[in-house]
């Protein structure tokens, strides 16, 4: 019993630790994001991609225009002309290893077969009668196109990995090594009945002359990331957006996925406190009535401590950039915390 409640309760610690640096990291970048934002918004230059200016040189200008390759992409499978970037995903056919934790504390092992697009190493099983291949045949690949101009500008490859109008191929050209499957090549012999090893290939790739919107920075006649002491940046959208169009977006973005991830730190903070409480608290249930009160009370204080130990954690990434925001913050989440120990310690007496 004892054992059980120590086990709770660390993997609880350990879910509401990694919690905290989660959301204090995933603030951390949106207050960088935000920094970025306004550097650019202060530091950027209007340029025309067909007019190569000079003076430009080393700062932060805003292009739009179509981006274009003449060269063919190809990984030896399939040859892609005029395009940007050549995709190939794979998942292969596996043993998976499936563990289940019993009431008696005894794990089972059972194996099934399923696709995966990572290897899974079986030399970790429990059984040795079950192998993974060691080496994927056909891995994973990028293939950037050398010479990708907007106008008269160059990209480098790190704007060019920015750009994420990706079209599937669905339509594969014939080859005699593989059968082909739903807009995928099948490395075995029958779909329906793959065997270990098989493959699935699926291709993807960038058109030439698409439409996108860059604010980075001109070097000679490139276009690259900007150095920042923010970080090294650019910012690239889909179609025709002026700057302010832009940053707005970016920003909406950005704040969009920050919240996301917001709501799975509280969501995950208050999982491992409730797994750190929740089994001093099933103690009380013996005591029908005062066991009812018990989890009302717990399941209360652990949602107070989950928004007040969340704040502390977003507003410490926060306390150089708005302090008189942050600080505020910070103080009442303390409060918060602190007040609740004082009234366990009143219930308790």
């Amino acid at each position: 019993m004892l054992k059980n409640i120590l086990g709770t309760a660390l993997l609880g610690f350990i879910i509401l630790i990694v919690s905290i640096f989660a959301l204090f990291i995933n603030e951390h970048s949106y207050v960088n994001s935000i920094k970025i934002a306004n550097f650019a918004e202060k530091n950027t230059i209007n340029a025309d991609a067909n007019n190569f200016n000079p003076k430009n040189e080393n700062k932060l200008i805003h292009l739009t225009g179509n981006v274009y390759s003449q060269e063919v992409l190809s990984d030896t499978i399939v040859n892609i002309p005029n395009a940007i970037a050549l995709f190939r995903d794979t998942e292969i056919y596996q043993w998976e290893e499936v563990r289940k934790h019993h009431d008696d504390n005894k794990i089972s092992y059972t194996y099934r077969k399923t696709w995966s697009k990572n290897l899974i190493n079986s030399d970790n099983f429990e059984s040795s009668a079950y192998k993974n291949p060691k080496k994927i045949k056909y891995p994973p690949k990028k293939i950037y196109a050398k010479n990708i101009n907007i106008g008269k500008f160059y990209l480098s490859e790190n704007i060019i990995n920015n750009i994420n109008t990706i079209n599937k191929i669905t339509q594969l050209p014939y080859n005699k090594k593989f059968k082909i499957y739903n807009g995928f090549y099948f490395t075995g012999k029958d779909y329906d009945t793959p065997q270990i090893g098989d493959q699935k290939l699926l291709y993807s790739y960038i058109p030439s002359g698409i439409r996108i919107s860059i604010i980075a920075k001109q070097s000679g006649n490139h276009i690259e990331k900007m150095d920042s002491k923010y970080g090294n940046f650019a910012i690239i959208m889909n179609g025709d957006k002026n700057l302010k169009t832009m940053l707005y977006d970016y920003k909406q973005e950005t704040s969009n996925n920050t919240w996301l991830i917001r709501g799975i730190g509280l969501l995950f903070m208050f999982l491992g406190l409730n797994f750190i409480i929740q089994p001093i608290v099933n103690l009380g249930n013996k005591i029908p009535i005062l066991g009812e009160l018990t989890q009302m009370a717990a399941f209360i204080s652990t949602i107070i401590i989950t928004i007040a130990l969340g704040v502390f954690s977003i507003s410490l990434a926060w306390l150089l950039y708005r302090p008189d925001i942050a600080i505020p913050l910070i103080i009442i989440s303390i409060l918060t915390i602190i007040s609740l120990k004082k009234k366990k310690k009143v219930i308790i007496r």
